[in-house]
């Protein structure tokens, strides 16, 4: 059988790690269906053994009638290293790796394929991010980013100060012209200003 929801990152994440879930067909009703992605699976489990009672991630659950999860999304929401490190998931080949700085960095360097997924818990634990997850953007707590030319620019900027020795955090602040903003040489390859206001 195919999988039902190759689109779904949630789906393409679970094949890759996992294998193809045993698809159940299509749900008599809407309250048959899970609860997330509206799919059934073979294993169905109840929402409430699942996810407890203070979850909120609900805004992008398609089928709120259904009272079970299929077994792709209990996977999902119950693997704690899903949570806690960053993760990138393609489409074309199925794929979804652990991503360390390194690799992290090696996909930030360029725009975002449309076949991937980035998905950066920026306090590990706190949220389940991968259920949100969109192809071809950088999912982090509660914000989509669609990751461009102009974003891997910067981010080459912001390796080469910190490089330098310009401290972490200074690029937190509001711009302003530092002593090694201000003592750095003149040169062609200059992308950011060292003015600012005083």
């Amino acid at each position: 059988m195919t999988i039902a929801a190759p689109v779904d990152v949630v789906w393409a994440a679970y094949t890759a790690a996992v294998g193809t879930p045993e698809v159940a067909g299509a749900p008599d009703t809407r309250a048959a269906g899970c609860a997330r992605c509206s799919h059934t699976t073979a294993v169905m489990s109840p929402v409430g053994q699942v996810v407890s009672r203070r979850f909120t991630g609900y805004e992008s659950w398609t089928n709120l009638a259904g009272r079970r999860l299929c077994e792709v999304c209990v996977w999902v929401y119950r693997h704690r290293a899903l949570r806690t490190e960053t993760h990138i998931v393609t489409r074309k080949p199925l794929t979804l790796r652990s991503a360390d700085p390194t690799l992290l960095h090696q996909v930030l360097s360029t725009t975002i394929d449309p076949d991937t997924a980035v998905i950066v818990p920026l306090r590990p634990g706190r949220k389940h991010l991968l259920p949100d997850a969109r192809w071809g953007m950088v999912t982090v707590e509660d914000a989509h980013l669609k990751w461009q030319a102009d974003d891997a620019a910067r981010l080459e900027v912001m390796r080469r100060l910190r490089g330098h020795g310009s401290p972490r955090r200074c690029s937190a602040r509001t711009p302003r012209p530092t002593r090694y903003c201000a003592a750095s040489p003149p040169t062609s390859g200059h992308r950011f200003s060292t003015t600012g206001p005083d």
